[in-house]
């Protein structure tokens, strides 16, 4: 459904769903707060936002886009935010062989006097809980805007939690084969990763600046007793960083075991073949300087000159396989 509309009036203490004609009362009544969800951009939805909410053109644009990074915009009636959750349709996670990169897509929020607007392009999990939470226990909606908007965004957090235990198993796989077993295979593998967490790094140093803005207060809109729970999304959100940064030195550790170790098997074959080359060489000389086609040379029409020759050359290359063997180049 591309709008679903959730309303609460604090003197029934009842949930409904108003229609979107319906809006303007509710939005006008200081006793009812409002959700409004939206998971399309058309030109319903961009009518609504202009023509009911008084949004401004622009920003709303900005929401029905996709947005690469996170932001906050403060505005006389609203507050703006775009925060970044896991995108569930292209996966969560680079598992396996075949790694599939970690995607985040963006949530738009205008947080206002008694009105929530969200926007997301992609199926939410967390969004999709709440609207179901909403029908049992109307409690975040009843405290206002700014609660709900926590309740959403602490549910868009908690999802990386899981997927930085995913990314921890694999890293740990990862360092494990680029010693044991440094199969080419493995580099696309390390590079998935790279960019997983590079991207998560790129998302989180925006995100968590919004989200400790929205802890100390610096932001309207945001009421006193909302803050200790924004803290507490913003704890949440910090260890999800920490332990990226820390992910990102282990994936970069596991490329530079992985290059060295694909370095020293390469070393390990130049120098069989150079000891191979070096015992071949005077072999080639015996027999090339025999090979000559000179009528007089010594040996030349020797009756065991051609024994003679392979005790030769038996000789030196056992020689010479010895010496290599003792001083340890092979």
């Amino acid at each position: 459904m591309a709008t679903r509309i959730f309303a609460f009036r604090a003197s029934s203490g009842e949930v409904f769903e108003p229609t979107p004609k319906e809006l303007p009362t509710y939005m006008a009544d200081p006793d009812v707060n409002v959700w409004v969800s939206l998971d399309q951009a058309g030109a319903a939805q961009r009518r609504l936002l202009i023509e009911v909410f008084q949004l401004h053109e622009l920003l709303v644009e900005d929401a029905l886009s996709v947005a690469p990074t996170p932001k906050v915009e403060v505005h006389d009636d609203y507050l703006y935010l775009i925060l970044h959750g896991l995108d569930v349709e292209r996966g969560t996670g680079p598992l396996g062989d075949a790694p599939e990169e970690v995607q985040t897509v963006d949530v738009d929020f205008f947080i206002g006097k008694n009105f929530l607007v969200t926007h997301h392009r992609v199926s939410m999990p967390s969004l999709e809980l709440v609207r179901r939470e909403l029908k049992r226990d109307p409690k975040p909606l009843a405290k206002g805007p700014a609660f709900l908007a926590h309740r959403l965004a602490d549910l868009m957090i908690d999802e990386f939690l899981p997927l930085m235990e995913r990314l921890d198993k694999e890293i740990v796989a990862v360092e494990e084969s680029a010693v044991k077993d440094p199969d080419p295979k493995l580099l696309p593998r390390i590079f998935s990763l790279k960019h997983t967490l590079q991207r998560l790094r790129r998302v989180g140093i925006h995100q968590r600046e919004i989200l400790h803005r929205l802890s100390e207060g610096k932001l309207p809109y945001v009421p006193k007793k909302a803050r200790p729970f924004f803290r507490d999304v913003e704890d949440h959100f910090v260890r999800v960083m920490d332990l990226n940064e820390s992910y990102r030195d282990l994936v970069s550790s596991s490329l530079d075991a992985y290059l060295s170790m694909q370095s020293h098997r390469l070393n390990e074959v130049m120098k069989i073949l150079t000891v191979i080359s070096t015992i071949m060489l005077p072999l080639t000389f015996i027999t090339g300087l025999y090979g000559m086609n000179f009528d007089f040379m010594p040996g030349i029409h020797w009756k065991y000159g051609y024994e003679m020759a392979w005790a030769v050359m038996i000789a030196t290359a056992g020689g010479f396989f010895f010496f290599v063997k003792r001083r340890g180049w092979i």
